[in-house]
């Protein structure tokens, strides 16, 4: 990712208008993978005009490792918590709240949404408060949500965590609207 000629490759979709899909799984890699694509972003956006940067969506949270019990004390937590704090600086940088069910334990993906939500809240209120609406996009990870026993409850039922995340920061309609299609058709030109 880091390659000179790879970040050339980024720059140029940015000065043909393209985004470009970021598949980070800090879960299984660790914090080494986050640090590479800050510097990824870093590069491919350095001197760059503002209206030439490449867009990056960061899918799946970046695959956060969603069975912390207590990330208060967890390094991974507050690695990943770090880097997406520093992802979210660049402003061309969307995040995809997608991908949450495989990065949880078989027992919390049974739950209803509403637990579900409370065993993520840590994770989707940094995302919220980092990003914010207008550059978070609802992703439902079709069909792969489908797996781990879920079937196609899978994807109403992310919709519901997400939606519950709405509620519980008080987001307006316009808002909402944004995570639901708006950023996405801003982040992809749509």
């Amino acid at each position: 990712m880091l390659r000179p000629e790879f970040v050339e490759g980024l720059r140029l979709l940015g000065r043909r208008g393209f985004a470009f899909e970021v598949a980070v799984d800090q879960h299984r890699r660790g914090k080494r993978q986050l640090d590479e694509v800050i510097e990824m972003v870093d590069r491919a956006h350095d001197g760059v005009p503002e209206h030439e940067k490449v867009t990056f969506i960061l899918n799946h949270l970046c695959k956060p490792d969603l069975t912390i019990y207590n990330v208060a004390s967890d390094p991974a937590f507050h690695a990943w918590r770090t880097a997406m704090y520093a992802l979210s600086k660049a402003s061309h940088t969307y995040v995809k709240l997608s991908g949450g069910f495989g990065e949880m334990t078989d027992r919390l993906r049974a739950e209803p949404p509403a637990r579900v939500f409370e065993s993520t809240l840590a994770w989707l209120g940094v995302v919220l408060a980092t990003f914010g609406p207008a550059r978070i996009m609802f992703g439902s990870d079709w069909p792969v949500c489908e797996l781990g026993g879920l079937g196609p409850d899978g994807w109403p039922k992310w919709r519901d965590v997400v939606e519950r995340m709405c509620w519980m920061a008080s987001l307006t309609d316009d808002d909402r609207a944004m995570i639901f299609g708006g950023t996405a058709k801003k982040a992809y030109r749509l």
